[in-house]
């Protein structure tokens, strides 16, 4: 303000004085002056096109412009517009990249002389950054003007002059009273930097810089600056997310993705790709795409309810033996994680449970892997070989997209597409863009709630003994299914609460083996604790809410292990019409038929 406009706070857009200093060098044929902080908003937003524009017209409309944008905001939000909107120089646009082309700080951490040297080189800071001592004499005519007029004292002004400035590019030697005795331009480039570095979410921010790029040019972005960009992220959940992710108990050098969404709209609230911070901008959580292990297993049952089956559904844990050409002895023989099985059917819900995989290939044989392979594409799923080792992870996806697939089970029964970028308005306040969120049906509303009970059974059923015993929060209701890949090169924990979906995913960057003290951990114990850490968090003081179940579904308590109805058992969501009833014959799945040489080893 001192530097360009010392009448700001008194004029009304525009300065009296100065116009009249401008009107007599129209006389005199040169149309320029008259300038103040609120006619150069309007030089740099609406009147942008014409800023190169010397006619008294284009004076005339910067003039009634100005008046009113003064009538409608107050000098301090026109400040602000200005500092965000005027050229520095280079590709500096606005105080804050300014700040960081010049100095490498945020704004807030500029020093007097730093801030005086900035506010010297406009309205020409190309040619006033290569003449140093340019702009040091003028900063000590600010400084004295500033001393006279009260603005600060004369020790303050003195320090401030005996200050070593040093702008980016620039070799330079003062002597003790700030006297400038060299200065050598050694590097004009110096200052042409990449845009700053956000200190909060940088993952994020790379996503959201990634898609104005693709969207608009990297010239429109960052050339010409302005934007103003509106994001899904929410600071509150960011802060947790980030807190959980520091947290974090992690094998030895493995990295962690957090994503947390808006379930309803897709609207990517927090994320975190990546633990470490050495200008790491590999996003983790939208490009790493990883084999998701057991955590697709949810989907195999939810098509299955598609099918007609049940959680009661009996499935068997017994050896498996399918025609599979690619395999020694050209046959496949899918295996527990344990390497053990029950020799004995169980219901579909104590399968999910114990996270079995001889009863998830099974349903996905009898249900027909091609069904299934459809409905996981659908889900976001990268499936390249529709085989039954889909089953139990024998596809990919990103932990963001695994989010907006498990988003399915709490909102109804949609798949979201994830939101990174709200709005984006140029500096008059054109809308440019505006997101409109996108949902697939994926299942219908009493499959998705089916699959939501499921999840819940998966964290609560067992109780101590449960695998996802520690995503419990207390006063909340939460679901969701681990997953861990052959060797754990990913540990994965996929989880829904009403409100939010969230997934963390571990492993290394190199796709080696975990480690862990020495052993092979097991997501169960790894991931988990990181989710609930994050999610009581990020929900903390926003009151719980629940699903309201859809009609055509009742609950009913049903033993884990014979499907059939018990005062003791678990309580189950079943649609109306196929609720077990005894005694009789243990419900079965429809159109059920014997794998393939079932037996014992």
């Amino acid at each position: 303000v001192f530097s360009e406009d010392r009448r700001y706070f008194q004029h009304y857009g525009v300065d009296v004085v100065r116009l009249f200093g401008a009107l007599y060098a129209l006389f005199r044929g040169d149309v320029q002056g008259g300038s103040t902080i609120t006619t150069q908003v309007i030089k740099n937003t609406l009147l942008k096109d014409l800023a190169q524009t010397r006619t008294l017209e284009r004076k005339v409309k910067e003039w009634a412009l100005a008046l009113e944008l003064e009538r409608r905001y107050t000098k301090e939000e026109i400040l602000e517009m200005y500092l965000n909107v005027v050229p520095w120089g280079g590709n500096a646009v606005g105080l804050a990249g300014a700040a960081e082309a010049y100095f490498g700080k945020d704004p807030a951490a500029l020093t007097l002389a730093e801030g005086l040297y900035l506010a010297s080189l406009v309205p020409a800071p190309n040619a006033r950054y290569q003449d140093l001592k340019g702009v040091r004499e003028r900063i000590r005519r600010l400084l004295d003007d500033m001393v006279a007029e009260g603005w600060v004292s004369r020790e303050v002004a003195e320090a401030a002059w005996r200050e070593p400035l040093a702008p980016r590019g620039w070799r330079v030697r003062y002597d003790g009273q700030g006297n400038l005795l060299e200065a050598e331009l050694v590097d004009p480039e110096a200052r042409l930097v990449s845009p700053v570095e956000p200190r909060m979410a940088p993952h994020f921010v790379l996503e959201v810089r990634r898609f104005l790029e693709a969207r608009f040019g990297k010239e429109k972005v960052y050339g010409e600056g302005g934007l103003r960009v509106y994001t899904t992220l929410d600071p509150a959940m960011q802060r947790a997310a980030e807190a959980a992710a520091a947290r974090a108990r992690l094998p030895e050098g493995a990295e962690l993705a957090l994503v947390g969404l808006d379930p309803a709209t897709g609207k990517v609230l927090a994320l975190v790709g990546g633990i470490r911070r050495d200008n790491d901008e590999y996003n983790r959580a939208t490009r790493a795409l990883r084999n998701p292990g057991s955590a697709v297993k949810p989907f195999v049952y939810a098509t299955a309810f598609e099918a007609g089956w049940t959680q009661a559904s009996l499935v068997p844990d017994r050896p498996l033996e399918f025609p599979d050409p690619s395999q020694p002895g050209g046959i496949w023989r899918p295996k527990n994680f344990s390497g053990t099985f029950l020799n004995r059917t169980v219901t579909l819900r104590y399968a999910l449970d114990l996270s079995l995989n001889l009863p998830a290939v099974y349903t996905a044989h009898q249900v027909g892997v091609e069904r299934v392979a459809e409905k996981l594409s659908q889900a976001g799923f990268s499936v390249r070989y529709p085989t039954l080792a889909i089953a139990i992870g024998g596809a990919s996806i990103t932990p963001v997209d695994l989010a907006a697939a498990y988003a399915a089970f709490v909102n109804g029964g949609y798949r979201v597409t994830p939101i990174f970028v709200e709005r984006v308005e140029d500096a008059r306040g054109q809308v440019l863009y505006q997101a409109v969120p996108e949902r697939r049906r994926l299942f219908d509303p009493q499959v998705a709630y089916q699959g939501f009970d499921l999840l819940k059974g998966y964290v609560y059923d067992l109780g101590e003994k449960g695998l996802a015993k520690a995503a419990r929060i207390p006063g909340r209701v939460v679901g969701g299914k681990t997953g861990t890949t052959n060797e754990a090169r990913d540990l994965w924990f996929a989880g829904v609460t009403p409100g939010l979906s969230a997934v963390v995913w571990v492993g290394r960057d190199d796709n080696r083996p975990l480690r862990m003290g020495g052993r092979e951990p097991s997501s169960s114990v790894v991931n988990p604790p990181i989710w609930r850490d994050f999610v009581a968090q990020a929900l903390r003081g926003r009151p719980a809410e629940e699903i309201p179940m859809p009609p055509g579904l009742v609950r009913a308590r049903v033993d884990l292990l014979s499907g059939y109805p018990s005062a003791d058992g678990v309580e189950m969501v079943f649609p109306v019409d196929k609720v077990p009833l005894p005694p009789g014959p243990p419900p079965v799945p429809p159109q059920a038929e014997p794998p393939a040489q079932e037996g014992v080893p």
